[in-house]
C-alpha cells in the first residue's frame, strides 16, 4: 500500500489544493511555546493517519523511528470526527472517555522538550478537520487538519497533517 500526502506549510493557511506533495506533517512554535519550539515537518511517506477507539491519531515517523510527533484528536462525547471546525478542545488522559467538548489526547514527539507532550491540564487546542474521508470498513483513507495548540502558556505551536491512502 502506498501513501500519499501533501501540505501547504504556511501553517494556519492550509490548502486543500496541497501546494508541496512532498511534506505530509508539520508544525511551528511561537517564541516561548511549550513543550515544542521551532518547527519541524516530516514528508507524505513518513505519515499515517487511523482511528482507534474515539479518536483520530496522525503520527508522522522518520524511517529509522529516531524522530516522531503523534497528534490525537476526538469530537465531544457521543459524536464521531468528522470535517469541521473544534474550538477550545480539552486535553483529556489516553483511553478516558470523550469530553463533553472536542478534545485531544496529547501532542508529543521528540522534538518536545525532554519527558514533555503538550499534555497538561488546561492546555488547549482549536483545529479544523477539512477532509476526513474513511473506507467501507472505517479506515481512514483521506484527512486534511490544521491545529493551534496552547499548552502551558499564550504561546501556541501551529501547524497541519495531510494524509492519503493510496490503495
Amino acid at each position: 500500500m502506498a501513501v500519499v500526502a501533501a501540505a501547504g506549510m504556511a501553517f494556519g493557511t492550509a490548502s486543500t489544493a496541497h501546494a508541496d506533495p512532498t511534506v505530509g506533517f508539520g508544525y511551528t512554535s511561537d517564541e516561548g511555546a511549550y513543550p515544542f519550539q521551532g518547527r519541524a515537518s516530516w514528508t507524505a511517506d513518513e505519515v499515517t493517519a487511523w482511528e482507534y477507539g474515539d479518536a483520530v491519531k496522525v503520527n508522522a515517523e522518520t524511517p529509522d523511528g529516531w524522530d516522531w510527533a503523534r497528534l490525537e484528536l476526538s469530537a465531544p462525547a457521543g459524536q464521531q470526527l468528522h470535517a469541521g471546525t473544534y474550538s477550545n478542545a480539552a486535553v483529556r488522559a489516553p483511553n478516558s472517555p470523550q469530553l463533553a467538548t472536542p478534545s485531544f489526547i496529547a501532542f508529543r514527539g521528540t522534538r518536545a522538550e525532554p519527558g514533555s507532550a503538550c499534555a497538561a491540564p488546561g492546555a488547549t487546542a482549536d483545529f479544523t478537520v477539512s477532509r476526513l474521508v474513511r473506507a467501507a470498513d472505517g479506515a481512514v483513507t483521506d484527512l486534511d487538519v490544521t491545529f493551534v495548540l496552547h499548552c502551558t502558556s499564550a504561546a501556541a505551536t501551529r501547524g497541519e497533517a495531510h494524509y492519503h491512502r493510496v490503495a
